[in-house]
């Protein structure tokens, strides 16, 4: 039996799309694999940049956590600072002729070696004093923030605002050394 040319070119193109199609099929996943791979390694790279970026930055962030923690009021292990933080809160309240209708102090939480208290309160104001409110709360001298402050309209009142916020108070115990104290006790990196 004699193969022709045109069977041989038949044969050649056949044989030609099987080793295509089997190219495609085993290396088009390679293919979105490499593509994910890189884009995972551009992403790594701009992580890289920006942890750089912060390192170099360390003496700021470190003299602003010790501005933080100067602020930080330190309490005894097993005080309730309950009291004191509802004094402080009444007292902004006052000066600025906002109107607690509730105030409800929640558990104290802690996030390593610092305490959070928060207390939900609903509010009612005009839009004046209770700008003036927001902005004593920053000026006192402990490390106050407001959590989820919610304003509505109150309804047939004339430009007078409701809502609710929650009063995120934060301090230490004295018998937990500070972020500042540990953060200083622990070495910087070595400089060559």
């Amino acid at each position: 039996m004699k193969v022709t040319s045109r069977e041989m070119l038949l044969g050649w193109m056949t044989g030609l799309v099987i080793l295509v199609a089997l190219s495609v099929w085993i290396c088009a996943p390679k293919i979105g694999n490499w593509k994910d791979m890189r884009e995972q390694g551009e992403t790594i790279k701009k992580r890289i940049v920006m942890a750089e970026h912060l390192v170099a930055q360390r003496e700021q962030w470190n003299k602003r956590l010790a501005d933080i923690a100067q602020k930080l009021s330190k309490y005894p292990p097993d005080d309730d600072v309950t009291a004191d933080y509802l004094k402080i809160l009444e007292n902004v309240v006052r000066e600025n002729g906002v109107t607690l209708s509730q105030r409800r102090p929640q558990k104290e939480k802690k996030q390593k070696d610092i305490y959070q208290m928060a207390i939900d309160c609903t509010w009612e104001a005009d839009l004046g004093s209770l700008v003036r409110f927001l902005f004593e709360l920053e000026k006192q001298k402990v490390t106050l923030d407001i959590d989820d402050l919610n304003i509505s309209l109150v309804a047939g009142g004339k430009g007078r605002l409701k809502g609710n916020f929650a009063l995120i108070c934060i301090y230490t115990r004295s018998g937990t050394p500070s972020a500042v104290e540990k953060n200083e006790a622990t070495p910087g990196p070595r400089k060559k």
